[in-house]
C-alpha cells in the first residue's frame, strides 16, 4: 500500500507540474494517468508476489521445525533401541552360560547309572574318533558333531560317524550295557532351511522343511544305524529340538558348528 501511494503522489506531482504551466494537453494527461495505472497494477502483483514469497518463508521455517524435531526423536528412538539389543544380548549370554553350567552339572536324562565298563569301553571309541563325539561318563552324553557326522542339509549319517556309531552299537548290545536306555536328540542352529534337496527329502520322509523336521531326521538317521548294529527298538526313543536348546550363541560360524549336534543319552 506505500507503494501505491507513493505512485499516486507521483501521479498528482506530474499532474500539478502540467498544471502549473497553463493549460494541460488532453494526450499528455491521458498518457500520464495510463502510466500511473500501470506503475500502480505492477507495484500490487509485486506487493502479491512479496507476500506469497512471505508465507512459502513461513511454511518452510515451520517445516524446518518439524524435520529438526523428528531428527531428534530419531536419535532418542535410536539410543532406545540399542539400549535393549544390549540388554538382550545380555540376557541372551547369561542364558546360555547358565544353560552351560547345567549341563556339565547334571545330565538332562536322570538316573544314568552306567556300568564301569561300559563307560570305559565308550570312552575308548571317543578317542578313536576325536573329530566325530565326545562322551562325558558324568551325564552318560555322546555329542556328535552334525557337521563330521552329516553332510549340510543332510540326514544320511556320513561313513566315519556310521563306523563309530556301529561300534557304540556292538558295546551296547554287550551284557553290560544291556539294560541301558538310550535316548537321541536332534539339534540346528538358527539357519532356516533353505536347500531344495533338503526341503525334497524332508517332505519324502513325511518331515516338516524346517530346522525342526531336519532335527528329527537326523535323530531317526542315528537311531537307524545303531539299530542296524543290533540294538533293539524298544530300548531307544529319539526327539528333534530344532534350534531350541543352543549351547553357543548363533552370532558366529563357531557357535552355530557348536550348535548343530545329535547327542545320545544312555540311563539306566
Amino acid at each position: 500500500m506505500h507503494r501505491v501511494a507513493v505512485a499516486m503522489m507521483v501521479t498528482v506531482v506530474g499532474l500539478s507540474a502540467f498544471m502549473s504551466v497553463g493549460c494541460v494537453d488532453e494526450k499528455k494527461y491521458n498518457a500520464l494517468l495510463m502510466m500511473n495505472r500501470g506503475q500502480e497494477k505492477t507495484i500490487q502483483e509485486k506487493d502479491a508476489q512479496l507476500a506469497g514469497l512471505n508465507e512459502r518463508v513461513a511454511a518452510m521455517t515451520a517445516r524446518s521445525g518439524d524435520v529438526n524435531r523428528l531428527l531428534a526423536e530419531k536419535d532418542d528412538l535410536i539410543a532406545a533401541l540399542r539400549q535393549e539389543r544390549d540388554a538382550t544380548r545380555r540376557a541372551f549370554d547369561e542364558l546360555t552360560k547358565a544353560y552351560g553350567d547345567l549341563a556339565k552339572r547334571a545330565p538332562v536324562v536322570s538316573g544314568v547309572g552306567i556300568p564301569e565298563k561300559v563307560a570305559i569301553e565308550i570312552q575308548a571309541l571317543a578317542e578313536q574318533y576325536p573329530d566325530v563325539f565326545d562322551f562325558d561318563a558324568a551325564t552318560g552324553r555322546l555329542r556328535f558333531k552334525a557337521d563330521l557326522t552329516f553332510d549340510s542339509g543332510s540326514e544320511t549319517v556320513k561313513p566315519d560317524a556310521q563306523a563309530a556309531l556301529t561300534k557304540l552299537g556292538a558295546i551296547l548290545t554287550g551284557d553290560a550295557a544291556k539294560m541301558l536306555r538310550i535316548s537321541i536328540f536332534g539339534h540346528t542352529d538358527n539357519d532356516p532351511v533353505k536347500k531344495p534337496p533338503t526341503i525334497a527329502r524332508l517332505k519324502e520322509l513325511g518331515k516338516a522343511a524346517t530346522n525342526q523336521g531336519l532335527s528329527e531326521a537326523r535323530a531317526e538317521a542315528v537311531a537307524a544305524v545303531l539299530k542296524a548294529a543290533g540294538v533293539a527298538a524298544g530300548r531307544i526313543t529319539t526327539r528333534g529340538v530344532g534350534e531350541s536348546q543352543p549351547i553357543a550363541p548363533n552370532t558366529t560360524p563357531d557357535g552355530k558348528a557348536r550348535n548343530r549336534r545329535v547327542e545320545i543319552f544312555l540311563s539306566s
